[in-house]
């Protein structure tokens, strides 16, 4: 880390406000990377040449905005910046990844065929009385960070041989719309908040019961017929959910 760029101006406000400007300047323009670790207080504190009490509070109000985390016993790292992950418009995980400059990948946790559905999925997929599913179970990365764990399911007579193409590597739009000829039109989606499990929070990389974002979508052929729904949660550290709302002045 380096400290020589600081410089403490005797008429430039509150000390920790220099102070949080500057390490905060350093975070966004990627001279403190993601993961890594700040020095301790006492020895930033003497580096500076201001209180620790200032190095504590700066800290503070760095970790509650998101850009620090601790970890106890261990001690502050440079927080992952949150993925902006917008609701205008409908695209996958892949793509929302790219647009963020960040490199997408996969790793396909469970992948099975043929499986009977269940009455819920049975409703909100439309199957016949004898149709199966392919269920794909996947973790998604963003430059090789755990990003969310992603379920779906779909008829498996809609793509046969689905589960022999290369998920890891490869966006499930992608191979809908290229291998299959088939067009995604739109998805609905539903928002809300569970606790991760033991196993979800060892791939997320996050603690057991820690918050994370639950999304059901249901996307849509150009023929109303529902494609295949997604089960997917998310850290909620690591995401904001933006969204534009049109006014329907037929209210006022």
């Amino acid at each position: 880390m380096d400290i020589n760029n600081f410089t403490l101006n005797k008429n430039g406000g509150p000390i920790y406000k220099q102070v949080y400007s500057w390490l905060k300047d350093l975070i966004e323009n990627g001279k403190l990377g993601p993961g890594e670790q700040l020095p301790p207080e006492t020895l930033l504190s003497s580096d500076l040449n201001v209180s620790r009490h200032t190095i504590r509070k700066v800290m503070d109000i760095l970790t509650n905005e998101g850009y620090l985390y601790r970890q106890p016993g261990k001690g502050t790292f440079v927080n992952y910046r949150k993925s902006n992950y917008k609701l205008t418009y409908l695209n996958s995980f892949s793509e929302q990844m790219k647009e963020l400059n960040k490199v997408p990948s996969a790793k396909v946790l469970e992948i099975e065929n043929n499986l009977k559905p269940s009455q819920s999925l049975k409703e909100k997929l439309n199957l016949s009385q004898f149709e199966r599913l392919t269920r794909i179970y996947r973790l998604r990365f963003a430059d090789g960070k755990p990003m969310s764990l992603e379920e779906v399911y779909l008829s498996s007579n809609l793509a046969p041989g689905l589960t022999e193409m290369d998920l890891d590597n490869n966006s499930l739009y992608t191979i809908l719309e290229n291998d299959y000829k088939l067009t995604i039109k739109h998805a609905d989606m539903k928002l809300g908040a569970v606790a991760a499990s033991n196993d979800q929070a060892e791939h997320l990389q996050v603690k057991p019961n820690s918050p994370l974002v639950f999304m059901e979508s249901l996307a849509y052929l150009t023929n109303q017929k529902p494609a295949f729904i997604t089960f997917a949660r998310y850290p909620f550290d690591r995401y904001i959910f933006t969204l534009s709302l049109p006014r329907d002045n037929g209210h006022l």
